[in-house]
Parts: C-alpha cells; sequence; structure tokens
C-alpha cells in the first residue's frame, strides 16, 4: 500500500483504515539495499525529528537495534539463537567495578515486564544496576540502569518469599567475632602456639515483638487471638525452615544468615496471644554472586504485559 492512495482511487479521503498508516497489526520490518549501524522504531509521538540516537529505553519504545559488523542487532550477537533467559547485575556507583548478580530468570514471550525486587541493598546505598540477556551459554551487552538509592528504615529478614520486619521491642543481643583457630603444645616450649584460620564470621542473637499490621494499626485497642496466632505461626516457620536468609538493617549492615533456636514468648496478663519472637543466628557469608547462588538467594522477577491502544497510550493486561 502507498501511504494516502488506495485501490479505490479516491486519494487520501478513500482509505478504509482508522488511521492513514495502518500500522496496528505490524509485527515485521524489512531492511535492504542500505548500510546501518541503528534502527529505532517509537509509538511515542513526542519525540522530535532530531536525529540523535536514543540513549534509553522508555515504555513506548519498539525496537533499538544495534548493527555491529554483521547482520544481528540488538543486546544479544548469538548466531541465531532465541533469549533463554536474563540476568540482572548489581554494583555500588562509582565505588565498585565488580557486578554482583542478584537476580536470574527465564525469558517467556508472553510478557514484555518484568518487575524486580532486591532484598540485599544496604541503607543509603547508590547502586546501578544491569540486565543480560542470555541464550544457552552466550551472554549479551549490559545494559546499566540509572543510579538507584536504597532507602528503608528498620531491621528486616527475608528470603526470596518472605520479608519480615523487626521493629517493635526489638532486642539486639550480644554478638561474637568468630575466626578458627588450633592451639598446638610443644614439649620443649614454655608458651603453646596458636594457628589462626581464615574464617571471620558472627553469630549472636535477637527477638522481637511479632504481631499484625492490624495489631500496630489500631494501637493495640483491640486483639485478634487467631490472627496473631497465625502470624506467629508463618513467622516461627520461616525461621525453622532450612536454608539462607537476609538479615538487614538501616545501619547498613547486611548479612546471609543460617537461623536456629527459634522461640517464642507470651506476654503477660491480659496480653497472652502476643508473643516476642527469638532466635540465635550465623552468619554464613558475604553478599557476594557466588555465596548469592550457592544459598539461593538470587532472585527472580514477576511478570507483566502492557500493550498501546490506536493513540500509542500504554495498555496494562491484567
Amino acid at each position: 500500500m502507498i501511504i494516502g492512495y488506495n485501490f479505490f482511487n479516491k486519494d487520501f479521503h478513500g482509505i478504509v483504515f482508522d488511521t492513514a498508516i495502518p500500522t496496528s497489526e505490524q509485527d515485521e520490518l524489512t531492511l535492504g539495499a542500505g548500510i546501518y549501524d541503528q534502527l529505532f522504531i517509537s509509538v511515542d509521538t513526542t519525540i522530535n525529528g532530531d536525529n540523535v540516537k536514543p540513549d534509553k529505553w522508555y515504555k513506548k519504545n519498539i525496537m533499538n537495534a544495534r548493527f555491529q559488523n554483521d547482520l544481528e542487532a540488538g543486546s544479544l550477537d548469538a548466531n541465531g539463537y532465541n533469549i533463554t533467559s536474563i540476568q540482572i547485575y548489581r554494583r555500588k556507583h562509582l565505588t565498585e567495578k565488580k557486578w554482583t548478580l542478584v537476580g536470574q530468570f527465564d525469558y517467556d514471550l508472553k510478557f514484555n515486564t518484568y518487575s524486580f525486587i532486591d532484598r540485599t541493598v544496604e541503607n543509603k546505598a547508590l547502586y546501578e544496576y544491569s540486565i543480560v540477556p542470555v541464550a544457552k551459554e552466550i551472554i549479551g551487552d549490559i545494559t546499566v540502569s540509572r543510579p538507584i538509592m536504597a532507602e528503608y528504615d528498620g531491621v528486616y529478614i527475608s528470603d526470596l518469599q518472605n520479608n519480615f520486619k523487626m521493629d517493635i521491642d526489638l532486642a539486639l543481643g550480644d554478638v561474637t567475632y568468630n575466626k578458627n583457630t588450633s592451639t598446638i603444645t610443644p614439649l620443649n616450649s614454655n608458651f603453646p602456639i596458636v594457628v589462626s584460620g581464615n574464617q571471620r564470621y558472627k553469630t549472636g542473637s535477637l527477638s522481637f515483638l511479632s504481631v499484625t499490621d492490624d495489631q500496630i494499626s489500631s494501637g493495640g485497642s483491640e486483639i485478634d487471638g487467631m490472627a496473631e496466632r497465625i502470624h506467629r505461626d508463618n513467622v516461627t516457620s520461616f525461621l525453622q525452615k532450612s536454608g539462607a536468609k537476609i538479615i538487614r538493617n538501616s545501619n547498613g549492615e547486611v548479612m546471609i544468615v543460617a537461623t536456629n533456636n527459634v522461640k517464642s514468648t507470651p506476654k503477660d496478663g491480659f496480653l497472652l496471644d502476643i508473643h516476642s519472637i527469638g532466635f540465635d543466628y550465623t552468619q554464613i557469608g558475604n553478599i557476594e554472586s557466588s555465596t548469592l547462588a550457592n544459598s539461593g538467594l538470587v532472585g527472580y522477577a514477576l511478570k507483566s504485559k502492557y500493550t498501546y491502544d490506536e493513540n500509542g497510550e500504554i495498555v496494562w493486561e491484567m
């Protein structure tokens, strides 16, 4: 079809589509007879006509393909392989060079939006994230985000499925700084020989008052004993569950820990349905790619999808 003409021979006024350019069902583009370094397509009509290559991706963009001396363009040059998974990395802006793997999940053609929650961040730290496509063993180009400030209040304990804030009556017990040593007592020496290993880890205990959000919002005026018991069971089951967890504090401390010796202590008098929960913890690693992967703490994304209406505005599909 030639824009502005049709087979009724009535020029522009004879066009039978809703718009002068029928692109609503267009899903294929062919390039030829030229030399190209980049192809950009968007439904955003506010973009001006300046010949400036975009450096960011927005939801109204459809394609931003960069050619690199071959016939493949995009963020992955995989010799025809399809993208199989997506990885998310993180590092501190301007202070870290090494990327830490914090997310990995399968790529699904039925969705075009992935929402990722990172529960391993330090408070008040400025991060940048990168998204990397993967096709089998082939790693694609890194797309880096704008710097993002992590901000939160209080102390939390989390894994990939659970997140509990420990803010009411929080009691932090003694923290022991452990290292492994071996003592040798030679027969011909007045003093022993102490040999230290490489282990450096913390152990400790803490307790907090575990109550429902309704109990907090009501200010303690009414107590639903069953709701409090169900909430308490969820917290203690989480703490008893095997596997690594994350403790993060608004003072910037973040630890990968294992928990044990979980117990609950009811309050006295009319508050028997309100329990304080305590547990011991052992630090088992730092926030590094290998530790997060081995501990099952590399996160996944929530998937959603949007499309466009006839005016090019975003419409979310529920």
